[in-house]
Order: C-alpha cells, then sequence, then structure tokens
C-alpha cells in the first residue's frame, strides 16, 4: 500500500505583466510589471529582457508569445540611471535602491504620426495587431512574463557547470524525471510530481500546500479499490 515519490518545481522568478500593462510616458512605450518570486531587483536592470507567455483571446484563441529568444528578435529592457546621475540611488541600501514600481520595460520610442494621442503607445499597438493579431484588450486575459534573454552557457574553464536562468528548477526536474523513467519495474507505483508557485510559497491550486496531491493519491487509490479514508490517510 503506498507509493514513492519525488516532487520538483519548475517556476522560476521573473517578472509578470500587469493586466493593462501598456502606457506611454517621457517619450517612451513600457509595460508595467509586479516581480514574481524572490528577486534581487537590483539585477533586472539594464540587461535583455525576452517575452513569453499565452495571450486568450475574445474568441477563446490561444495566441504563445516568444519574443526575444531568436539572435534575430529584439529584446526588452528595463532602464537604469547613469554613474554620474545617480548618487542617491547608491547610497540606499541595496534591498531600498530600486523601487519595485519603476521595474517597467521599455517597449519601445518610435511614434505613431497619424495618431492623435500616445503616438509611441499607438504604435506599439499596431505593431502587436499586425504581427500577433492581438488588441490592447487582449492582454487583460494574458500570462505574460519577461525573463533574461540569455541561452545557457557551460561555465568555468573545465566546462564543469551550467550557466542559465531558471537552471537550480530545470535541474531539479531533469534529474527527478530521469530517475523515475529509470526505475523498470517499481515495486510500488512510483510518482514524479512538477509543480509551481514553489518561488512565492506554495500558494494557489497547483502548488504543494494545496490539496493537489491528496486528491490524486485518493483517485490512484480509489482505482486500486481501496476506496475507505484510512487507507488514503496510510498511503499519504
Amino acid at each position: 500500500l503506498g507509493f514513492n515519490l519525488v516532487a520538483s518545481h519548475i517556476d522560476s522568478p521573473r517578472l509578470d505583466l500587469k493586466a493593462r500593462p501598456l502606457y506611454e510616458a517621457d517619450g517612451m512605450a513600457l509595460l508595467k510589471t509586479h516581480y514574481y518570486g524572490g528577486i534581487k531587483k537590483y539585477q533586472w536592470l539594464a540587461m535583455p529582457l525576452a517575452l513569453h507567455g499565452v495571450v486568450v483571446k475574445k474568441d477563446g484563441q490561444v495566441k504563445k508569445i516568444v519574443v526575444g529568444e531568436n539572435p534575430e528578435d529584439p529584446v526588452l529592457t528595463i532602464a537604469d540611471l547613469l554613474p554620474h546621475l545617480a548618487k542617491d540611488q547608491m547610497e540606499k541600501k541595496m534591498s531600498e535602491a530600486i523601487n519595485a514600481e519603476s521595474l517597467n520595460a521599455i517597449v519601445g520610442n518610435r511614434p505613431q504620426p497619424e495618431h492623435a494621442d500616445d503616438l509611441i503607445k499607438a504604435y506599439v499597438l499596431k505593431l502587436l495587431q499586425d504581427k500577433y493579431d492581438i488588441a490592447e484588450d487582449d492582454l487583460t486575459s494574458a500570462e505574460l512574463q519577461l525573463v533574461p534573454a540569455y541561452s545557457a552557457r557551460d561555465v568555468g574553464l573545465d566546462r564543469s557547470m551550467v550557466g542559465a536562468f531558471g537552471q537550480d528548477d530545470r535541474v531539479c526536474a531533469y534529474t527527478s524525471l530521469r530517475a523515475a523513467l529509470e526505475i523498470e519495474q517499481p515495486k510500488r507505483t512510483a510518482l514524479c510530481l512538477f509543480v509551481d508557485k514553489e518561488e512565492i510559497g506554495s500558494m494557489g491550486n497547483t502548488g504543494l500546500q494545496s490539496l493537489l496531491l491528496e486528491n490524486l493519491v485518493a483517485e490512484l487509490m480509489h482505482k486500486a479499490g481501496k476506496n475507505d479514508y484510512y487507507s488514503i490517510r496510510q498511503a499519504l
């Protein structure tokens, strides 16, 4: 009775776009973000960022978005102050130097001349419409994230390490899956569980604080003919 379980999380820190992210200010079109997971905010400035996620349109069509991973793609970035303008910033503690509300990504600065207001925002919306068939209202039901636009690389002259965004999560998930697949005939049911929300305390209906695992075990026990409460609790 019971099972052997190995669990790994597959989520990484990132910058999520807000529901109405696009706005114009200071001659730029920008995207509002809020950070997911424990990040060092200063590490996300002045670096190339890639846009990933899905957009759900009104008709239910789902569009997958990946911009910035191909070498020919543009990237986004979050502006930082030049050193000679950052005296006040550099005197602050690292945890206070960058305000989370200022983590807004630059998405364009080219104007749409024939448009009356928000010329730069209008041009970005035109690009989204022409290339991805996405309107501004579609962003409300989108799940879009910004992540570092870096490829995985060998680290060290001996190539003994890997440097990549989210590597700590990927290496756990990969080794967990390999361990499960290499068991040809397990004595007991072998489960490999991948979850998200670990970066924010494993909350939500897909995190390990949820009833996901208990419901899964209850279903497995039901199919095995063990429907009583005690057998389910014993297995858990």
